[in-house]
């Protein structure tokens, strides 16, 4: 077999993943605190068929850190990061971090995530709003208060870009400890916007659309080709 079906297969499942990638972006681009996807490719030599055969590996996915722009909001419960760092949720599966800051309270006046996951006050315990609290504010530093009490301080972390992975939508998991330095600062009634750019990203698509279009023509041609002349070589004259 030719060895450009392989280059140009392997070129097809790398424009694939940025495919996908490029996709989720768009389909985030108004969800708050998300943070889009980039794809990075790489060459890789193709030892299995020739060392001079080079292949483009689908490389790594990472997280674009940029900061999406800060939305006002009468909610005081809505909360954004100004600086690097995350929120830290409890979920099932242990603490999780997110830059999504569109808090609501639970039947137990609990603060939680949009999905139901509890919002991590330092040293893990949750943050209870008392039913009866007419006035609540949370202070740059996390402070949370209710009528002039405080009620806890939010566990804020910072992490390492290589050390955090996500695991859907505006929710990531981190390895190894938090990174020091000055922990972000809290803005109450904001809410930090995607930082998907729309235009770039439709752009996008239709780039890697186009390529992984042209890949897949080839790896047809290629076909073809190789179907033919397997008809006509093995055709006795």
């Amino acid at each position: 077999m030719s060895s450009g079906i392989y280059i140009a297969t392997a070129g097809a499942v790398a424009q694939s993943t940025a495919l996908d990638a490029t996709a989720n972006n768009i389909a985030n681009a108004t969800t708050a605190g998300f943070r889009a996807d980039r794809v990075t490719f790489r060459e890789a030599l193709a030892s299995a068929r020739s060392p001079d055969i080079e292949l483009v590996g689908t490389g790594t996915t990472r997280i674009d850190s940029q900061a999406g722009a800060l939305t006002a909001s009468e909610n005081p419960l809505d909360l954004a990061l100004d600086g690097d760092g995350y929120f830290a949720v409890q979920t099932p599966n242990g603490p999780r971090y997110t830059r999504a800051g569109n808090f609501q309270l639970d039947d137990a006046h609990n603060l939680v995530t949009t999905e139901g996951f509890a919002v991590r006050g330092e040293g893990g315990a949750p943050i209870n709003i008392p039913p009866e609290a007419t006035q609540i504010s949370v202070a740059v530093d996390g402070t949370v208060s209710a009528d002039g009490a405080e009620l806890g301080k939010l566990e804020l972390v910072r992490f390492a870009p290589s050390q955090v992975k996500r695991e859907g939508g505006t929710l990531f998991s981190a390895s190894g400890r938090p990174t020091t330095g000055d922990p972000p600062k809290v803005r109450s009634g904001m809410l930090e916007a995607s930082n998907v750019n729309i235009v770039r990203g439709v752009v996008d698509l239709v780039k890697v659309s186009r390529s992984y279009e042209a890949l897949m023509r080839m790896i047809q041609g290629y076909h073809d080709v190789e179907s033919r002349a397997a008809r006509e070589l093995g055709t006795p004259k």
